[in-house]
């Protein structure tokens, strides 16, 4: 199983982390008191070697999206009580929940879920969210993993949807079970493939991208009334309510209109229910918006 077969490892340090190795999956470690890897990782592959060269005492594991891809539904904007409600029903029903929930009970807020939920592809979403791993954040969110396919040009996606992230760069990771705060919700044998047009869709290459987070296309002049630089400002005051949706506007307005991205800066070590945003958190998301105006203002 992707729990992956860890139960009869009970040691909690690098023997877990070789086990998804010999599963095929690469793990790096998340230091519990920051957060954040405490090795280096980006383009490296993750070996025995390196495995074993770690201090893995007092941390949490992250999978890196080394052959797999994450669907991370986000609940920091539900709230607390609803969230803790899901999370009982989600343990006992799983996925098939999602079938039976409707939005309207709650006024949309049930943050990713409602996402999901008034999805074009809400069934297909769910039929194949019944076929592979589930993972329970603490906060009541999820992490769905599917493996990757040869042909298609895997990316991150911060935002696809409202409270809905898509981890799929090769640098990117989740932390996982047997880390604090996870929870498998549903153990596989072995990852499957998405099965549908969602993947296909999201991860579409486009001559122009238009983002659903603003009305025209990048590289568009942009004034002040620009969602971005709303969102730029909320950052800036402490106002902001999904982070990592206006981090991602923020900086890409920033990087058009040659804005200061250091004062972004103020949202690591934020506090969201239970999750800290992290330096890398902030550093993949500048380094996303990057690469999502580099890549418009080539293609246009």
């Amino acid at each position: 199983m992707i729990r992956l077969e860890l139960r009869g490892f009970h040691t909690m340090y690098h023997d877990t982390a070789l086990a998804f190795l010999k599963k095929g999956y690469q793990v790096i470690p998340l230091s519990r008191k920051t957060g954040n890897p405490i090795i280096k990782f980006k383009d490296i592959p993750i070996t025995e070697e390196i495995i074993k060269s770690v201090n893995w005492f007092n941390c949490d594991y992250a999978l890196l999206m080394r052959g797999v891809w994450a669907i991370d539904i986000d609940t920091h904007n539900m709230d607390v009580t609803i969230a803790e409600g899901l999370k009982f029903l989600l343990r006992s029903q799983k996925a098939d929940l999602l079938s039976v929930l409707s939005t309207d009970q709650n006024d949309y807020g049930l943050d990713g879920y409602s996402s999901i939920l008034r999805s074009e592809y809400r069934r297909e979403l769910i039929n194949n969210f019944n076929n592979t791993f589930l993972e329970l954040t603490a906060s009541g969110g999820m992490h769905v993993l599917f493996k990757k396919r040869e042909d298609i040009p895997y990316a991150q996606k911060i935002g696809v949807m409202p409270g809905i992230d898509i981890k799929a760069n090769e640098n990117n990771y989740v932390k996982i079970f047997p880390s604090e705060g996870r929870e498998v919700l549903q153990a596989v044998k072995e990852l499957p493939y998405y099965d549908g047009i969602f993947e296909q869709e999201v991860f579409k290459p486009k001559q122009q991208i238009i983002t659903q987070y603003f009305s025209d296309s990048l590289p568009t002049s942009l004034n002040g009334s620009h969602e971005g630089k709303e969102a730029y400002d909320r950052i800036i005051t402490g106002t902001c309510m999904n982070r990592n949706d206006d981090l991602f506007k923020a900086s890409c307005w920033a990087i058009e209109n040659n804005q200061s991205l250091a004062d972004l800066m103020v949202i690591i070590g934020t506090v969201k229910g239970r999750d800290v945003f992290t330096q890398e958190e902030f550093e993949r998301t500048i380094e996303s918006a990057r690469r999502k105006v580099n890549y418009v203002t080539i293609g246009t």
